[in-house]
């Protein structure tokens, strides 16, 4: 049996990073560049206004109030989208709106607000400084600049500078596939109705959402009987994913068969039981590059090993930098007593009060209790040693809350 810390370590040593795959903009939300994006233009491409209102030269506004406006001659309108061919000079102003071209020999935009229109002439109401109300051509990228840096996860704000480069495709670090099996003969799908000894198949849905949550591409192959043969049949099917996730079949019963299994088609076993409470009959092989997890079968049991190991696996083989929850330190509100010996993952729900961060278990916390976990705001980590936590003691906590790549 081996501690928490080394288990995990393992786990991430023998994780690779996938390999690069090119998509649609679109798709590669929530993924990471697996490249250098580089511009090849100037954003914006030309100098443009800021401001619906009137582009002049700057010196024509010179000592320009509301008392004592200067008059300029309107010759025409300058919409977005459309590149004037008329200069202007001194003496004269063209309408602009947002986003359009500034003119040739124009050098500042007056806003609407400070202007009267009458007829063919616009009076202006205070000086422009040259280069007022423009944005320059390459003002935020310059051509030939380094945009985006590969690794970085992309989110909205990064689709849409994408989108303004012409990037209809990039490279990512594909999405790893994971299958997903549940073993043991009392378990039945869940449209079916209840017969004496059967629960409903709640693990594969269990990990089918978070291995979606994560961004990877889960892969449900069903439930396998108790026997040698439908789980080897079932499990090798699996190992056409990158990963693959069994609950259940991992303990010492004399029907837990996923050991033998993976033994026989040559899965090295890194590790088998962690010392942890839930989740101790834990494993975990690999088999030439292929991750396999062993999860125990209570449901809590299992949600909670993905969430400390499986899912920092997988977000490493994304390209992830941040592969784990926030952990902030947290103020127990009531007592707490359990056996020591194991290190113990409690299921909390959280408050923050005056900049300070509290936290109460959300019921009973047995390893069947599916209900803790969807109740929980945050994973509490109890030492081995401990066996009694009064109120007020300080304890890490996991927060729930994802922290985001920049």
């Amino acid at each position: 049996m081996i501690e928490p810390e080394e288990a995990l370590k393992i786990i991430l040593e023998e994780t690779k990073i996938q390999p690069v795959e090119e998509v649609n903009l679109l798709d590669s939300l929530g993924y990471v560049l697996a490249e250098n994006i580089i511009s090849e233009v100037d954003i914006p491409p030309f100098d443009n206004s800021a401001m619906d209102g009137y582009a002049v030269c700057s010196v024509d506004t010179s000592g320009a109030s509301k008392d004592k406006p200067c008059e300029l001659k309107v010759i025409g309108d300058l919409p977005a989208g459309i590149v004037s061919k008329i200069k202007i000079s001194s003496g004269l102003a063209m309408r602009i709106m947002t986003g359009a071209p500034i003119p040739q020999g124009a050098d500042a935009v007056v806003k609407k607000e400070d202007t009267d229109l009458s007829g063919q002439n616009v009076k202006i109401f205070c000086e422009a400084k040259e280069g007022e109300n423009v944005r320059r051509a390459g003002e935020d990228i310059a051509k030939a600049e380094k945009v985006l840096l590969k690794g970085t996860q992309i989110k909205p704000a990064q689709v849409g500078l994408l989108a303004s480069l012409g990037k209809a495709k990039i490279y990512i670090y594909k999405p790893p596939t994971v299958a997903i099996l549940s073993t043991g003969d009392e378990l039945i799908e869940i449209d079916e109705p209840l017969q004496p000894g059967k629960i409903r198949n709640s693990n594969t849905y269990t990990l089918t959402a978070q291995v979606l949550s994560v961004g990877a591409k889960p892969f449900p192959l069903g439930i396998a009987s108790d026997t040698f043969e439908a789980t080897e049949r079932l499990i090798k099917q699996g190992l056409n994913s990158d990963v693959l996730i069994t609950t259940g079949g991992v303990s010492m019963g004399e029907y837990d068969v996923v050991k033998e299994v993976s033994a026989k088609l040559g899965a090295e076993l890194k590790f088998w039981k962690v010392a942890q409470k839930p989740g101790m009959p834990m494993a975990f092989w690999k088999l030439g590059e292929k991750l396999i997890f062993g999860l125990p079968g209570n449901p809590v049991a299992t949600a909670l090993c993905f969430e400390e190991y499986v899912r920092p696996s997988l977000l490493k083989m994304m390209g992830r930098k941040f592969l784990f929850r926030p952990e902030v330190e947290a103020i127990l509100e009531h007592d707490f007593k359990r056996k020591a010996g194991r290190a113990f993952f409690a299921r909390v729900k959280v408050r923050v009060e005056d900049g300070k961060c509290y936290v109460s278990v959300t019921g009973p916390q047995g390893s069947g209790i599916l209900k803790s976990m969807a109740l929980a705001e945050g994973i509490a980590l109890i030492s081995k040693e401990v066996s009694f936590l009064e109120a007020g003691s300080k304890v890490k906590v996991h927060l729930a809350e994802e922290k985001e790549d920049h």
